[in-house]
């Protein structure tokens, strides 16, 4: 299982490239690792026993880098990715004088609409917001599935219907590690302030009453250099804060997380001006600490939902209720390898 689950990676990442420190709308690579590796080292004993093996923890790490590494892929995959890792909202907690960040749109295309009715559109202003959801979405979906192929190993009527679900099992697993860190990476840069915020690298050309530095590098700096050199597991998991279920909608959780994230934007230019960014000093060490244990809160919690959601999902052509699977009152087999 685990030479066929680091070959899933490999096929992932060859040939991608890294991204240009300086243009990045992310955390540094260290940053990513971080955060993926500890949100699934973290998981509670109810999520599948794969998901929390270290092998699983290893490559979840490394794939959350992937979003930056396939940087330069060419047209048209560049400019429709890179507004996945951002957006930007302003001091009056609008994104672009739009919807407001707390009232998202229903859908992407909803998004765009509103958007383009104030003169932008989600390519320029980002729709890092819709990024989290899809990967949400998927990811219970992915569960849904491998739950579906447990309990049809477990009920199968025969040792061929058995070795096939066994089979789709192994397979499930290996996509589900990769879409989890491959998401992951979105979860992650809606901890960072400057992808929730028009003051993307430096204040930039708005009012600014408190005189804040419009010179572009803090990105960069901050969410790079200074977290490689100056942070470390042990210093986010004093941050990470207990599990907690919003028991609510994932637009609404997802819009409160990143709403969080925006009141951080003047914290951070506060510990900026004051040379918190610059050397080991502790405001700014505990500063991104506390913001990449928000990243690594989150993204647990977030599987965790992913995990209770896909109980109430179908899987399947012509779809099945997995609960009917699970309870053995339906046959999955050609639901799941497909009627067609």
């Amino acid at each position: 299982m685990q030479r066929w689950l680091s070959a899933v990676v490999i096929v992932f990442t060859v040939g991608a490239n890294l991204a240009n420190a300086d243009d990045a709308r992310a955390w540094g690579a260290a940053a990513h690792r971080m955060i993926g590796g500890l949100a699934a080292q973290s998981l509670p004993a109810e999520i599948p026993a794969f998901l929390r093996s270290p092998e699983a923890a290893r490559q979840i790490a490394e794939v959350a880098r992937e979003p930056d590494r396939s940087r330069g892929a060419g047209q048209p995959h560049d400019s429709d990715a890179d507004p996945a890792h951002h957006v930007d909202v302003g001091d009056d907690l609008k994104i672009s004088r739009g919807p407001s960040l707390s009232a998202l749109p229903p859908n992407r295309e909803s998004y765009d609409t509103a958007l383009r009715a104030v003169g932008v559109d989600e390519y320029r202003v980002g729709y890092l917001p819709y990024a989290i959801i899809d990967g949400w979405q998927q990811l219970a979906l992915d569960l849904a599935y491998w739950r579906a192929d447990v309990a049809g190993a477990s009920h199968a009527k025969t040792p061929s219907d058995r070795s096939w679900f066994l089979r789709d099992q192994y397979v499930r697993e290996g996509l589900t590690i990769r879409d989890i860190g491959y998401w992951s990476h979105f979860v992650a840069d809606g901890a960072q302030p400057m992808n929730v915020s028009v003051h993307s690298d430096g204040w930039g050309s708005y009012p600014n009453p408190e005189k804040f530095s419009p010179a572009k590098g803090l990105r960069a700096r901050f969410e790079g250099s200074f977290v490689r050199r100056w942070i470390g597991e042990k210093d986010i998991s004093v941050h990470l804060t207990p599990y907690r279920d919003c028991r609510c909608a994932i637009q609404r959780r997802i819009s409160d997380y990143l709403s969080a994230t925006q009141r951080q934007v003047l914290t951070l230019y506060r510990i900026e001006k004051a040379g918190g960014f610059d050397g080991s000093q502790e405001s700014g060490k505990d500063f991104a600490a506390a913001r990449l244990a928000a990243a690594t809160s989150e993204l647990r919690d977030l599987i965790v939902g992913a995990w209770h959601r896909s109980d109430e999902m179908s899987v399947g052509d012509p779809p099945i209720a997995l609960r009917e699977i699970e309870a053995g009152r339906t046959d999955a087999l050609t639901a799941l390898q497909g009627s067609d």
